[in-house]
């Protein structure tokens, strides 16, 4: 490491003493020549000495780190204060990702971006800075993130030790290629009268254009359950009905794998609920994307999954 490295990792650490702690910077870095960045937080807890969880949340497409954190009501930092993890959100080029050519609208697809490469490399950016256990590195996102988070675990099944999907399938593209290598425990997270990413599968439609296929949730969850090696009967655990004004009700389904109960596939479906995410602001009129549910909160349930799937 040369001595700009030391100089930044140095008052790195002294601004977090001055700020009793917690931390937010926005980190820029490059990667294939394109100038890159992504939003740290690090929770009031912090200490040099510990080693610390992970969660990569990844905004969808027409998003940003930073509308990401709007729209999850900081509740991501909230859950890191307590919990004591870091929360990294990464900005994808053009406001996209490059889930694995699905269709090639997206610029970042259109681009052939490398997005599991940048990702990758955040994550050894972070690790210069903090401390990560590399046993507690998780990625979650919705939509367009959904699908990239599925990329990940599929890409860098090494690396990624848990994701949740929000607002998206299983790919078709994704579907047909080489499982991962390890098991990646997931949850998705999914409304039933989605109107952009079909419930029952088939064309992702954006104002009005087609952008590509995906399985079922069904058939994401059975195809997950056997990358996982989970058992075919779940347990089941509704959600009680909370808000009766968001025209929503919620039920969770757990599936196991039986030689380690830490390996599973999760399913929050959300009955009546729209392409959104569960506990969030509205970014969009809700006649482009349905219902949120307010029975839950997508980012505690996420959480408590992760921790759920890793040794203590």
């Amino acid at each position: 490491m040369n001595n700009k490295g030391f100089l930044f990792i140095f008052l790195f650490l002294i601004t977090l003493q001055t700020l009793g702690n917690r931390y937010t910077e926005t980190v820029y870095l490059e990667h294939e020549e394109i100038n890159r960045s992504y939003e740290l937080y690090v929770p009031g807890s912090f200490s040099p000495a510990k080693s610390y969880p992970v969660v990569l949340v990844l905004h969808g497409g027409g998003g940003t780190a930073k509308g990401i954190i709007r729209h999850t009501r900081r509740r991501f930092n909230q859950l890191a204060d307590r919990e004591g993890f870091v929360t990294v959100y990464p900005n994808g080029v053009g406001k996209s990702w490059n889930d694995g050519a699905r269709d090639t609208f997206g610029i970042a697809r259109k681009l052939k971006i490398d997005d599991v490469g940048f990702l990758e490399k955040v994550l050894e950016d972070l690790d210069s800075k903090i401390r990560v256990n590399r046993k507690k590195v998780f990625a979650c996102g919705i939509s367009n993130g959904g699908f990239m988070a599925q990329r990940l675990a599929f890409e860098l099944s090494n690396k990624i030790n848990g994701i949740a999907v929000v607002a998206a399938n299983l790919s078709e593209v994704q579907a047909s290629k080489k499982i991962p290598a390890n098991p990646v425990p997931v949850l998705f997270i999914n409304g039933t009268n989605d109107p952009l990413i079909p419930f029952e599968g088939g064309h992702v439609t954006v104002f009005r254009q087609k952008r590509g296929k995906v399985l079922s949730i069904k058939n994401s969850l059975e195809a997950w359950q056997k990358i996982n090696g989970c058992l075919e009967e779940g347990d089941e655990h509704p959600f009680p009905d909370t808000n009766k004004k968001d025209g929503c009700t919620a039920i969770k389904t757990v599936w196991t794998n039986p030689q380690n109960p830490k390996i599973k596939v999760a399913a929050i479906k959300i009955l009546e609920g729209g392409h959104t995410w569960p506990g969030a602001n509205h970014n969009l009129p809700e006649r482009l994307v349905g219902n949120t549910c307010y029975d839950l909160n997508g980012c505690d349930e996420i959480w408590n999954f992760f921790k759920t799937v890793t040794p203590e």
